[in-house]
């Protein structure tokens, strides 16, 4: 591939695994990376933790320093937004009008904050939480007696809210299902956790939609659908993510929630791969599709397309797997945890020790811990071979999760 030229969309984590692979593994052609964000690629997992309560700096999060693209020869093009993609070409062209020609494209062009409803009021008390501004932004607001609404009840609201917590904010978690991580965890874990929050002083709100949020002239105030009014200093949304996908369908690429990619990372137009959060990918354990917004599944798919690309015929198959830190506790998920219809749990959050194993019939297809990284991981590759336990030996608080195991590569579809 001597003098062949790669394209990388987008300066986040998967672009930048995908770069060093490819110089890890020989290529020696161009790399042009670019990035329509002014930073060189950080690292987003701080943002909602240290660097809004000041443990790390803006250097902190950088994923690699200046020097290291430069010794890698990774032209990196930061500020230069690209406006579309000629497949057929096969060239970019930039926003500020240049076109660069390739041989190999990747996409890893992210997601951006889900705007719920009425909500798309963005102003400089009514803030998203994903790039790093928005970090510096809201980490402005938050001092010592401020209150603060957080709107959406997953794991960037619930860090959100430990780290202003932490700062002496007076905070209000705002939740439209019926308990934080509904929709990832399910509501017997969700109601554990919403209890949690509220012995560490958080106002857990749910089963409220939000009908409005306007800017006041010494606040927000926030109006739920069945009338009721809150009056706060600052509100973060935190509802979820949409995949960027508009570069990718102008394209004629396949798109449903995400850019669809095969097994290789392959999209469907020859010579262009995707990676991160903007993929829509084949599932591993139950078939069909899915999108995994995870600092690891963007790793690793960073690292696979890049392979892809130098030829490897490699699946990427990987379990999905994250961890947050929230009030001190190191919390890890595997799996597919939405995919169950049984949940068992073991310990306790007051005890700072608790398990929560998540099974589809008697197949095990999530877990997570809390400060229980070992029986994360241990499922984690347990959940790849399609176990199945016995649910009664789970339960046991006393057994082992390999104890419980009876047979592997059962069918999950």
């Amino acid at each position: 591939m001597t003098q062949r030229t790669v394209v990388l969309i987008g300066g986040g984590l998967a672009a930048v695994h995908a770069a060093e692979t490819l110089r890890e593994e020989g290529f020696d052609g161009k790399i042009y990376l670019f990035s329509a964000e002014a930073h060189f690629p950080y690292d987003r997992p701080p943002l909602s933790k240290g660097m809004l309560t000041g443990a790390v700096t803006v250097d902190d999060c950088s994923l690699r320093l200046p020097s290291w693209y430069a010794d890698r020869q990774i032209d990196m093009m930061l500020g230069a937004r690209v406006d579309a993609l000629d497949v057929r070409n096969r060239s970019v062209r930039l926003a500020s009008g240049g076109v660069v020609a390739f041989d190999l494209a990747l996409l890893a062009t992210g997601a951006r904050v889900r705007w719920p409803g009425r909500l798309c009021v963005e102003s400089d008390k009514v803030l998203p939480l994903r790039t790093l501004d928005d970090a510096l932004a809201i980490r402005s607001h938050l001092v010592a007696g401020a209150s603060v609404a957080v709107v959406g009840g997953g794991f960037i609201g619930a860090e959100l809210a430990s780290s202003a917590r932490e700062l002496g904010c007076q905070v209000t978690m705002f939740e439209a299902a019926s308990a934080p991580f509904y929709r990832t965890l399910g509501h017997t874990v969700g109601v554990i956790f919403a209890e949690f929050y509220t012995d560490h002083g958080v106002v857990v709100t749910t089963d409220v939609p939000i009908a409005e949020v306007c800017t006041e002239a010494d606040g927000v105030r926030i109006t739920a659908g069945d009338g009721r009014v809150w009056h706060v200093d600052v509100a973060v949304i935190g509802v979820g993510a949409d995949p960027n996908v508009e570069l990718a369908a102008a394209a004629g690429l396949q798109v449903s929630d995400g850019v669809e990619v095969d097994e290789h990372c392959a999209t469907s137009a020859p010579h262009v791969y995707a990676a991160g959060d903007v993929v829509n990918r084949p599932e591993p354990i139950f078939g069909g599709r899915t999108r995994v917004e995870h600092w690891q599944n963007a790793q690793q798919m960073g690292i696979a397309a890049a392979r892809a690309m130098l030829g490897r015929n490699e699946v990427f198959a990987d379990a999905p797997w994250f961890w947050s830190d929230q009030f001190g506790l190191n919390i890890q998920v595997a799996g597919f945890p939405q995919r169950a219809d049984r949940v068992i749990t073991r310990g306790s959050l007051a005890s700072d020790t608790f398990t929560a194993y998540y099974l589809h019939g008697t197949a095990l297809v999530g877990v997570l811990g809390v400060n229980a990284t070992k029986d994360v991981h241990l499922g984690r590759r347990l959940i790849g071979e399609r176990v199945i336990v016995n649910t009664g030996v789970l339960a046991d608080g006393t057994a082992q999760l390999s104890d419980a195991v009876v047979d592997a590569a059962c069918s999950m579809s």
